[in-house]
């Protein structure tokens, strides 16, 4: 579905995403390792300057014969020789046979993946924060609209809209900081040649790696990790746990659009058809999207796991399935942003059924506020036994449960009937949950002014 023309940058994937990883973009990185790798050999006297900077001038894709190139893939079957051969081609005096001095094939690909991955994280990135930041506004927006807490899939008790965004709020900054952590460790090269000893590089091995990754921006790892790729694996499921928040969202947005509750609706485009054969439904299909995104991203994470466990000094097995595996959560959980900024942006609310349905179980969602405040006087056991049989009285009957409390003999001493009209407004029994939407509010507006201030 991701190659799809009419739905791959509907559901799966993005044109930036698309970019990052496609043909030119990939063969462009490893160009520019090819680049990276002369320009250091020639400082440290291994190659000829002229044969560098003739290769770096010659590190465009847009200089290569892409049929021709799409040709000697098929003849030799390799990741990266026909690129190798396509240097030969478009370099003047020789210089192509400089091109991979002392280097292996994982050496530029894994390199070369990892800037694309740094591209991605990058773009990622950014578009995390801006989920964060309109997660946040939103949650201050509605920190004191107040509403039905619920659990196991029921009432439970009052919260505030806003408390319930805070909660998303405050996971989305946890993914946030989890990615730069694992920034740190994600975006180290690979050049070590044959079997990770560098001997085709002689007692230079170290200074050429180090030049090497410098011209790159990447940072040089302890020793090589061709069979050692948990720093992948870690940045993939990183990003899945971001993907599942976001599924979480769309969940939760799914939940409280149906029919029967209708507290929030994703915004309704101009056009948009909810079903083919009826005409008035009103699908949360952006909201599903979440979701599958971000099981389809888990999927992948968890292969990649399976990627880990690689035989010898070179294993290939692991670094053939990422490349799939990192083009799918990447573009997955972009797609994925993207869909829930504008959710939350563009949300739908509806204060009015939220009040609606804050009295739909005749008081009953007050059980624990009225246990609190009769548990004073006769103990807290004593007070939920009341108040349970009572609430099932409630229930069974379909009448309110303030009623019952206002005429039973064993409350009448301890709480009047104003005292359980005040104990049961909905305003009154939110506890603290303003204070968290402004807590993130204030944790949002410290990060951005982080930011400002680098």
């Amino acid at each position: 579905m991701a190659d799809s023309m009419l739905l791959q940058d509907m559901y799966f994937t993005t044109p930036e995403m698309k970019r990052i990883f496609g043909d030119r973009n990939r063969i462009q990185k490893q160009m520019d390792c090819e680049a990276a790798l002369a320009d250091a050999e020639a400082e440290l006297g291994i190659i000829p300057r002229a044969m560098a900077d003739e290769i770096m001038r010659c590190s465009n894709v847009d200089l290569i014969d892409f049929e021709a190139l799409q040709a000697d893939f098929v003849r030799t079957g390799h990741p990266f020789v026909p690129v190798v051969h396509a240097y030969k081609k478009i370099c003047q005096d020789q210089a192509g046979e400089y091109v991979h001095w002392g280097a292996t094939t994982q050496d530029i690909l894994d390199t070369g993946t990892t800037l694309q991955l740094k591209e991605a994280f990058t773009l990622l990135m950014k578009r995390f924060e801006c989920l964060y930041e309109v997660t946040a506004d939103a949650a201050y927006r509605y920190k004191d609209l107040v509403m039905v807490g619920r659990t196991n899939g029921q009432q439970a008790l009052p919260i505030t809209f806003g408390y319930k965004i805070a909660v998303w709020g405050f996971e989305i900054r946890e993914n946030i900081d989890r990615l730069h952590e694992c920034s740190r460790r994600a975006f180290r090269g690979q050049l070590a040649g044959a079997v990770g000893t560098m001997a085709s590089f002689g007692t230079q091995g170290l200074a050429v790696q180090e030049r090497f990754l410098q011209k790159l921006g990447l940072s040089v790892p302890p020793i090589a990790w061709s069979v050692s790729r948990h720093h992948y694996a870690e940045l993939m499921n990183d990003l899945a746990l971001m993907a599942a928040t976001m599924g979480k969202m769309g969940t939760e947005i799914y939940a409280l659009q149906k029919s029967e509750i209708g507290e929030v609706e994703e915004a309704q485009g101009k056009g948009s058809v909810g079903s083919s054969t009826m005409p008035h439904k009103r699908n949360p299909f952006r909201a599903m999207e979440l979701s599958t995104n971000a099981r389809l991203a888990r999927g992948c994470a968890a292969t990649l796991m399976d990627c880990l466990e690689l035989e010898h000094e070179r294993d290939p097995r692991g670094a053939s399935a990422e490349i799939p595996l990192f083009t799918q959560i990447c573009s997955l959980v972009h797609a994925s942003v993207e869909r829930a900024i504008g959710l939350v942006e563009h949300l739908t609310v509806y204060p009015a059924h939220m009040q609606r349905n804050l009295g739909c179980l005749h008081g009953l969602i007050f059980s624990e506020a009225i246990m609190m405040h009769l548990g004073r006087s006769v103990g807290c056991q004593t007070a939920h036994a009341i108040v349970h049989e009572l609430s099932m009285k409630a229930f069974q009957e379909e009448c309110n449960l303030g009623e019952l409390l206002k005429w039973d003999p064993r409350v009448q001493p301890y709480l009047s009937s104003d005292d359980i009209d005040a104990i049961m407004k909905p305003e009154r029994y939110i506890g603290l949950a303003p204070l968290f939407a402004e807590r993130l509010k204030q944790q949002k507006d410290a990060y951005f002014s982080s930011l400002k201030s680098r």
